[in-house]
């Protein structure tokens, strides 16, 4: 009888002592999280701060080309006329306006700034460009702002090339229209590399 008390007791004793170690467990992993959200939002923040910075800079700066003519249409954008289509200075991709925002072509500057085929990126999202030091809060607001009925917007950003490489981005965003009802289509970016630039700025 002395023996099976003696069993219970450390019985409960080692439940109570493993309750007490899951419970530090959780308790330790719940402030591990904690802290990697608070990481987190603290870099998103200096990210945005210092794409913000950027932006201003390149848009008072007259030897940066900024002023990008923007397309109206799908058509403008990305015209069937290949030969027409790849002349074209401006890297531009077209996305789907709802959803992901999938892509569904650009041109070749586009192709030779970022490292992909056109055939690679129909039907991806943006996602495949982006990484750790992409501006995903400006990315967000300016998607926000041309939903709220802006015709262009300018976002400075980190983009990844195929390759890995990045590059600092400096995006114009616009709506595409339909032509005869004037509804929201597609969107359009244009990409422009303005690494070189900003360094040689900073020196």
């Amino acid at each position: 009888m002395v023996r099976r008390i003696r069993s219970s007791t450390t019985d409960l004793r080692k439940e109570i002592e493993g309750a007490k170690i899951v419970k530090e467990r959780e308790a330790a992993w719940k402030k591990f999280c904690t802290i990697q959200r608070i990481r987190k939002f603290l870099k998103s923040r200096r990210i945005r701060e210092e794409s913000e910075a950027i932006l201003r800079e390149v848009l008072d700066d007259a030897t940066i080309i900024s002023n990008v003519s923007v397309p109206k249409t799908l058509a403008e954008a990305l015209p069937d006329d290949v030969e027409k289509r790849d002349i074209d200075p401006r890297a531009i991709v077209v996305t789907e306006a709802t959803g992901k925002f999938n892509m569904i072509g650009c041109n070749k500057a586009w192709e030779n700034l970022c490292g992909f085929a056109e055939c690679e990126i129909v039907g991806k999202d943006s996602s495949i460009l982006q990484g750790p030091d992409t501006n995903y809060a400006g990315l967000h607001d300016a998607v926000s702002r041309l939903f709220e009925g802006e015709q262009r917007v300018n976002v400075v950003t980190t983009n990844y090339r195929k390759d890995g490489s990045k590059f600092t981005n400096f995006l114009t965003l616009a709506p595409l229209r339909d032509e005869s009802s004037g509804n929201l289509t597609h969107f359009v970016a244009i990409l422009n590399d303005i690494g070189d630039s900003i360094s040689r700025k900073r020196k």
